[in-house]
């Protein structure tokens, strides 16, 4: 110490007094301009002699105030790590959403699949019928209706699927951006941290530091950076989640629709199978009338064949008689009562087996018309029970499976971070 001012004192007395070289203020700090090594050498070497013989306080600011830059420069990557930890949260919700849109999605896509083969099966045994009117049937209308609705919904769905992963993609690809600045950041405070508590009686300063990296940009292009990251964030959380609002609108408003044409195509189907059981039970009571009626004609028909046989009989026997009477000889051949009364009396049966004739020939015309009645009636009832079957196989389809979208709303605040997500977790770095 005594040496120090000794020296000092030695300086000032032969007036060879040394001053400061002239350093660079804060606004011309050269960083991107390398020095010669021996002209720094010897700038350093004036300014460690001119130490000696000056106070401290003629240092420049921009050098005497470097610890506050520090600081200052500390707050400021703080603060952005804030930002950009916030930007990653909110991305990182947003995917989750995405991720359970997309399952809801796909699971909508693929029972909108499954229903329109339902849908084509439906059509398909409708239109077997083999019934050119039957194609103008409503309930063959309302089903052809549902199947293209369940078609062009899928349709739908399957775009709207693939702009859905197109912006999960954007959204995982900024995630990753941002942790990967998240992580830079927590390395650069930590850095600063060291700069600032830096002090050389600890051990570990006495450690030569990393290479330096040579790559440097300017503070605009950082803060530019920082910001363009911030931004494109947020602007992609903003068009997804706006975008997921407009799905879940969307896959609403297709179970509405599904819904009412589904209910619209139930109630044909329901007046249908009413209609035909109606006709069913017109013709069932039709055909138990028709065979009434020919079991009457039928007795009928047996009555009258036994009054012909019984008349037949009488007149083959008046006939008999009379030739009997015929056979009289001489004037005892004469027009007598008896001879009056049997010819009168075959008269009257011949006429009435004639008559009786033509009415067991109309009943026999009714008898056949009522039998061939019958046939159409029965021929008409078997298409109608087939058609009934046929409408009620189509219904037992048509309820056999039920849409089952999930209209549950993806809250935005209710994160459900994926696995990837997890394995770079800001979380920890920030505290």
């Amino acid at each position: 110490m005594w040496k120090n001012h000794a020296e000092e004192d030695n300086l000032q007395k032969s007036g060879n007094k040394l001053t400061l070289p002239a350093l660079s203020d804060s606004k011309s700090l050269p960083f991107n301009r390398a020095q010669p090594q021996r002209d720094q050498a010897l700038k350093m070497d004036d300014l460690f002699y001119s130490m000696w013989g000056s106070n401290i306080s003629q240092v420049p600011l921009a050098i005497h105030n470097t610890m506050g830059h520090l600081k200052s420069r500390h707050i400021e990557v703080s603060h952005w790590q804030a930002y950009i930890f916030e930007a990653i949260q909110q991305v990182e919700r947003e995917i989750a959403c995405l991720e359970q849109m997309k399952e809801m999605a796909e699971r909508c896509l693929q029972e909108r699949r499954l229903y329109s083969q339902l849908m084509r099966d439906c059509v398909a045994l409708s239109s077997g019928l083999c019934s050119a009117g039957l194609r103008q049937d409503q309930v063959f209308i309302k089903l052809k209706k549902e199947e293209q609705l369940s078609n062009e919904s899928g349709e739908v769905l399957q775009k709207k699927i693939l702009i859905l992963l197109d912006k999960l993609s954007s959204l995982k690809t900024i995630h990753s951006q941002l942790l990967m600045d998240f992580q830079d950041k927590v390395e650069a405070i930590k850095l600063t941290s060291r700069c600032i508590t830096f002090d050389e009686e600890t051990p570990c300063s006495r450690l030569l530091p990393a290479p330096v990296k040579s790559m440097h940009v300017s503070y605009e292009e950082w803060l530019s950076h920082c910001q363009s990251l911030k931004l494109t964030a947020d602007n992609l959380v903003k068009d997804s989640s706006s975008w997921r609002g407009n799905l879940q609108f969307l896959l609403a408003n297709q179970k509405n629709s599904h819904e009412r044409q589904r209910c619209s195509t139930g109630e044909s189907l329901r007046r249908k199978i009413h209609d035909l059981t109606k006709i069913n039970d017109k013709l069932n009571m039709e055909r138990q009338s028709i065979n009434h009626e020919i079991s009457d004609l039928t007795k009928s028909a047996q009555r009258l064949a036994n009054y012909i046989h019984n008349c037949e009989c009488r007149l083959h026997q008046t006939t008999h008689l009379l030739d009997f009477l015929n056979q009289r000889p001489r004037f005892e051949l004469c027009l007598d009562h008896p001879h009056n009364y049997l010819t009168l009396e075959r008269h009257d049966l011949a006429a009435m087996v004639a008559g009786l004739q033509l009415v067991l020939q109309r009943s026999q015309q009714n008898l056949g018309m009522a039998r061939r009645h019958l046939a159409f009636v029965e021929d008409k009832l078997a298409r109608n029970a087939q058609t009934l079957e046929v409408v009620q196989r189509c219904q037992n389809f048509h309820q056999s499976f039920r849409l089952a979208v999930d209209t549950a709303v993806v809250l935005s605040n209710k994160p459900r971070l994926c696995g990837s997500l997890d394995s770079s977790n800001p979380h920890t770095d920030l505290q």
